[in-house]
């Protein structure tokens, strides 16, 4: 699992520091949003993820993690996070802040 201190970008990395600290108040919904919001950021930030045929566009999407929330599309690039309910469990939580992570990491913000 990728660290949050390797986050480059402050803003994302005190994001990411917070949503630890939902994750260990048991705020799941925190996390999931705070995930989410990250993730849109990076993808509009590094807008070449999306670029390519219309399967590699769509992977960057999918990829999200589907579990009780969802990216919203508009003009094929993500906006908003979606909740399709309002709690979630930890595991659901970690899922989404592991994911947010590892791709900021991955991504070199």
């Amino acid at each position: 699992m990728a660290k949050v201190d390797r986050i480059q970008d402050e803003r994302l990395r005190s994001s990411m520091e917070a949503a630890h600290s939902s994750l260990r108040a048991g705020d799941h919904r925190d996390v999931v949003q705070r995930a989410g919001e990250a993730y849109i950021e990076l993808l509009r930030r590094k807008p070449e993820l999306l670029q390519g045929d219309g399967f590699q566009r769509q992977m960057r999407i999918f990829m999200f993690p589907r579990l009780g929330a969802h990216l919203e599309v508009e003009g094929g690039i993500p906006v908003r996070v979606v909740f399709d309910r309002d709690h979630f469990g930890f595991t659901e939580a970690v899922t989404y802040y592991e994911f947010a992570v590892d791709n900021l990491v991955r991504e070199g913000l």
